[in-house]
């Protein structure tokens, strides 16, 4: 049986407690009786949370993860995996993405391979017809072949990616972008928010409350309340806020009422001379 990761095996992850506990539970949804994810579901997964979806790169994914090569994904593998995917850092990124476009695990990344990865990506989502593969791999394979050998090797890839890492995803999509990372790590967080004071839940790493998101709206009131405070109007014990207004108002109505009732004395007092 699978046993479930305490937050203290901090070396087989990056998360915090509350994030290991939400995905010992998510990966028991996944699993179900079998307490492993087959091919079929963690594709899901990696389509619907992750937005992961070539055919090609998420069974490479599947295969890397899968470490005992039984073509399921066991509690240990799930969570060294989401580590990588998740919160990985760029070198744990750069060693799991070569891994996974070293389609025949020969440790280098051959011509064909680019070809058949950049293929599957661009055919379908620019259009671009084969000539204009075959001259884009050209272009990468001369910006990565440090060693002029015609293959790009692991130190290559390496040297390549510490310079420019936005050339981590060059032959398609294999990582959670951050949006996606924080919609699925969501769970985690509002589980604990009845719990933490709102200075210590705005402290989680990954929240960007400057950034425009409608996930991060909640959290975006609660920090301008802690930093402003909340004003609200006095309100007569056992009276709501709205009834409460509606006397002012009612207020407001009679004593405008009662000036226009007022006679007009000064016009007899000229009337007179």
């Amino acid at each position: 049986m699978s046993r479930r990761m305490s937050p203290s095996e901090d070396n087989k992850c990056n998360f915090t407690k509350n994030e290991i506990d939400y995905l010992n539970r998510n990966f028991y949804q996944l699993a179900g009786s079998n307490e492993k994810i087959d091919r079929t579901r963690f594709r899901d997964l990696l389509t619907d949370d992750f937005e992961i979806d070539d055919s090609l790169l998420m069974d490479r994914v599947f295969r890397c993860l899968d470490l005992d090569s039984d073509n399921y994904i066991n509690h240990d593998e799930f969570m060294r995996g989401m580590s990588i995917l998740l919160k990985g850092t760029i070198e744990e990124k750069m060693k799991f993405c070569f891994r996974v476009y070293d389609l025949n695990g020969d440790n280098y990344i051959s011509k064909e391979e680019m070809y058949q990865m950049l293929k599957n990506t661009l055919i379908r989502v620019v259009e671009e017809d084969e000539d204009g593969v075959k001259e884009l791999v050209e272009i990468i394979l001369k910006k990565m072949d440090i060693d002029h050998d015609g293959r790009v090797s692991e130190m290559d890839w390496y040297t390549t990616i510490e310079k420019d890492n936005l050339l981590l995803e060059a032959f398609g999509k294999c990582l959670a972008n951050e949006k996606a990372i924080e919609r699925y790590l969501l769970p985690a967080y509002d589980e604990c928010e009845a719990e933490e004071s709102p200075k210590k839940l705005l402290s989680f790493p990954h929240i960007n409350l400057n950034q425009f998101d409608p996930r991060n709206l909640k959290r975006k009131q609660i920090f301008d309340t802690y930093t402003n405070g909340l004003t609200l109007p006095a309100v007569t014990p056992g009276k709501s806020i709205v009834e409460k207004q509606d006397e002012e108002n009612a207020e407001v109505t009679e004593e405008n009422g009662e000036a226009t009732d007022q006679p007009n004395t000064a016009a007899p007092a000229t009337a007179a001379h």
